[in-house]
């Protein structure tokens, strides 16, 4: 009702109406066929978008569908383990094929009885090793080797780290905590922060279309909220005066990040009804008039609202379940 085209005169209103009307749609096509929603549960929009689905996996079930993704996920998770360990092993089999070979000699005597070959493998040796990287330049290994010779053999496993040979036997312990918090922590941090860049880099263009449809969203709230605003009023009701939504930066030791949040007083306000506010446990970036202002990282929503004339504030986290006004004693808003 609130993106229908026919709801809003002003053309460039319409005109935004359409396109979100649209996208409501095309989601309601989805979740109401069970195939497509249970894909779409599985692997998002970009499933729907896959190829073939409609011809190779219609007669599958949800749990079917399920049960396949689960075992792609598995496959991911260790060719991404092998390309981390770099695994590399080695086998190698000593055959005596001697009496195989002797028998096209011109002195060679049969043995009664005998009519195929003797071949006996006589040694074997395996090696097996694997690689944990710590920092951009130093790579923890950890090999083993095993040999047998005419029913005889052995092995062994080594560890080595080469650039802590002679600290590990100085000072091992000096040296661990050294490296933990010069090298390692600092390195994974870096790691973690360009991995998070990355993130953000592709998904840019995602985020200033979601940018776009939540601030076309607003707009086309203007009018429902002010007539939410003013039934609220008139009961003393629930009022959203401020709503953020984003990273909040309160850490001291962090007052060098910038905090990013965006301003979702009106799409919360458009979600209340008789006086409740009502959001399910589900990432908060999916409501009406809400997109992510820093993707990949930790997000919260602070609220501002107003209800019988005491102004009250709640924070909640991304995925939290939020009900306001609160009413159970676990679960008192800070009073203003």
């Amino acid at each position: 009702m609130l993106y229908h085209p026919d709801k809003h005169r002003d053309p460039d209103l319409k005109r935004q109406a359409e396109q979100l009307f649209n996208l409501v749609h095309q989601a309601y096509e989805v979740l109401s066929d069970p195939q497509s929603r249970a894909i779409y549960d599985i692997y998002g929009k970009r499933g729907l978008e896959v190829e073939g689905w409609e011809v190779v996996e219609r007669k599958r079930t949800p749990a079917e569908i399920r049960e396949e993704f689960e075992r792609l996920q598995r496959e991911r998770e260790e060719r991404r383990l092998q390309q981390r360990t770099n695994p590399k092993g080695t086998i190698s089999v000593g055959v005596d094929a001697t009496d195989l070979f002797d028998r096209y000699e011109e002195d060679y005597e049969e043995i009664s009885g005998g009519s195929l070959p003797h071949i006996e493998i006589n040694k074997m040796h395996i090696s097996q090793s694997i690689e944990a990287p710590l920092t951009t330049s130093d790579t923890a290994i950890l090999s083993g080797s095993l040999s047998t010779h005419n029913g005889n053999g052995g092995g062994n496993i080594n560890q080595l780290l080469p650039s802590a040979v002679f600290y590990a036997t100085v000072g091992p312990l000096v040296f661990y905590l050294a490296i933990q918090r010069l090298v390692i922590k600092p390195y994974v941090c870096a790691q973690k922060e360009q991995e998070l860049e990355k993130q953000r880099e592709s998904a840019a263009s995602d985020v200033a279309k979601k940018k776009q449809e939540a601030e076309s969203a607003v707009l086309l709230m203007q009018e429902s909220v002010r007539r939410i605003i003013e039934a609220e009023e008139s009961r003393m009701g629930l009022i959203i005066l401020n709503a953020w939504y984003g990273k909040f930066v309160t850490d001291n030791s962090r007052k060098h990040e910038r905090a990013r949040v965006i301003d979702v007083t009106v799409p919360l306000q458009c979600l209340v009804k008789d006086s409740k506010l009502i959001l399910t446990e589900a990432s908060k970036c999916g409501l009406p008039g809400f997109y992510d202002p820093c993707v990949g990282e930790e997000k919260s929503l602070k609220v501002l609202y107003q209800f019988r004339g005491v102004m009250h504030q709640v924070v909640a986290g991304d995925t939290e379940a939020l009900r306001i006004p609160k009413q159970c004693r676990g679960e008192m808003d800070v009073v203003l």
